[in-house]
């Protein structure tokens, strides 16, 4: 399976989206990790809903996985 296909985000027009380039998700964590956020990829496995006011920051995901995390 490549990262087109593994991909679950639904940004396909963010030049980082594994649908736009041939580099996997390497480019997606790396702006991840360098603004201290959590690829939609994790939140998207736990709950279908948008993060509140877009924070994926890494309280962010904590707060959403605790919000969401007993429905599944």
């Amino acid at each position: 399976m490549n990262a087109k296909e593994f991909c679950s985000c639904t940004d396909h027009k963010c030049p980082f989206n594994p649908i736009n380039h041939d580099k996997g998700c390497d480019l997606c964590i790396s702006k991840c990790l360098k603004l201290n956020e959590i690829p939609s990829c994790f939140f998207k496995k736990i709950s279908t809903e948008r993060p509140e006011n877009e924070d994926y920051t890494f309280k962010g995901f904590a707060d959403f996985t605790v919000k969401h995390w007993n429905k599944n």
